[in-house]
C-alpha cells in the first residue's frame, strides 16, 4: 500500500526524491490575507523585489516573526490562487493523491501537467521572490533520497545504513544537485505540526543553509496547521556541505517501526 503523505499538503512527489507529505482537514485557511493582494503577478513581483533582499550580511539564522514575513508578501489574485491549490490535501479525480502530489511528481518525471497542475505552477512560479535573509530551513525525506543521491555519485547497490558517516561525507560532501519540483520546507522544524508530527521521524533530515537570493514563498496555513512552510522554487543548485548520523531512530517509507538510523544532510541553496 502507498503512504499518503500527511499534513503538508501531500507536496511532495509520490516517489523518488520526495519533499512532504499530505493530510489534514479538507478546508483552506491561509494564515491571514497578505496585505497587499495586486491584480496581476507583475505588480506583485516588483513589489516584492523592493521588500525582500538578494543579500544578507548576517550569518544562517532561525527565522523569527514569521507572520509577519508572511504579511510583507504581495501576491497577484491568481497566485493567490495557486497557493490555495497548493495547500489543498483533496485528492484529485481519479486519484488517490492531491493536485500538488500528481504536479510535483509531473514535474520531477518530465511528464505532461494537467491544465490545472499548469496554473498552478506557473503561478506559484510567479509568487517566488528572494527569501530575503540566509535562513536554517528543515525538511525530511524517505531512505530512497539519499540512496539516490549515492547513487549518482557512483555507489553501487546504494545503502546509506551501509556506510558509516564517514564514508557518507567521503561520497557526498561537494556534491550538487537540483531537484525539479517544488521543495516544501518548515523555517521551524514543524515545531508546531503537533504531536502526530509525521515528519521528524523519516530517515533523512535535510538542513538547509537557504541563501537570502533563493527563490522562494511562505503560503500560509493549510489543512495540515501551522508548519512554518516556505516554498523553494524548483532547479535551484544545491550542494551537500555535511552529513552525519543524527543519533535519533527514523522509520522506512510505509512503516511505522523505527528501525533505521537518521541521517542529516547539510545543504546550501540559493
Amino acid at each position: 500500500m502507498k503512504e499518503r503523505g500527511a499534513k503538508m499538503g501531500g507536496r511532495g512527489s509520490i516517489s523518488g526524491m520526495s519533499s512532504g507529505g499530505a493530510g489534514g482537514g479538507a478546508t483552506i485557511q491561509m494564515q491571514t490575507q497578505p496585505p497587499n493582494i495586486v491584480p496581476t503577478n507583475q505588480q506583485a513581483q516588483q513589489a516584492n523585489n523592493a521588500t525582500f533582499a538578494a543579500t544578507d550580511t548576517s550569518d544562517y539564522h532561525d527565522l523569527f516573526g514569521g507572520r509577519q514575513y508572511f504579511q510583507s508578501q504581495n501576491l497577484g489574485i491568481d497566485a493567490r490562487m495557486a497557493v490555495i491549490n497548493y495547500l489543498s490535501d483533496q485528492p484529485e479525480p481519479g486519484s488517490l493523491y492531491s493536485m500538488s502530489q500528481n504536479m510535483n511528481t509531473a514535474m520531477a518525471n518530465g511528464t505532461s501537467l494537467t491544465a490545472n497542475q499548469q496554473y498552478t505552477r506557473n503561478n506559484l512560479m510567479a509568487a517566488m521572490h528572494n527569501l530575503g535573509y540566509n535562513l536554517n530551513l528543515q525538511r525530511y525525506d524517505h531512505a530512497p533520497f539519499i540512496n539516490k543521491l549515492l547513487s549518482d555519485v557512483g555507489v553501487k547497490n546504494a545503502d546509506y545504513t551501509k556506510l558509516s558517516a564517514a564514508q557518507l561525507k567521503s561520497a557526498l560532501v561537494g556534491h550538487t544537485y537540483g531537484e525539479n519540483k517544488f521543495l516544501s520546507t518548515s523555517y521551524n522544524d514543524f515545531k508546531n505540526a503537533g504531536t502526530n508530527n509525521p515528519f521528524t521521524n523519516r530517515a533523512v533530515r535535510i538542513e538547509y543553509k537557504a541563501k537570502a537570493g533563493t527563490q522562494a514563498m511562505m503560503p500560509g496555513n493549510g489543512p495540515g496547521g501551522q508548519l512554518g512552510e516556505i516554498i523553494l522554487a524548483p532547479g535551484q543548485s544545491t550542494k551537500i556541505v555535511d552529513v552525519k548520523y543524527s543519533g535519533k531512530k527514523a522509520r522506512a517509507k510505509g512503516s511505522h517501526s523505527l528501525s533505521l538510523p537518521q541521517v542529516t544532510l547539510v545543504v546550501e541553496i540559493g
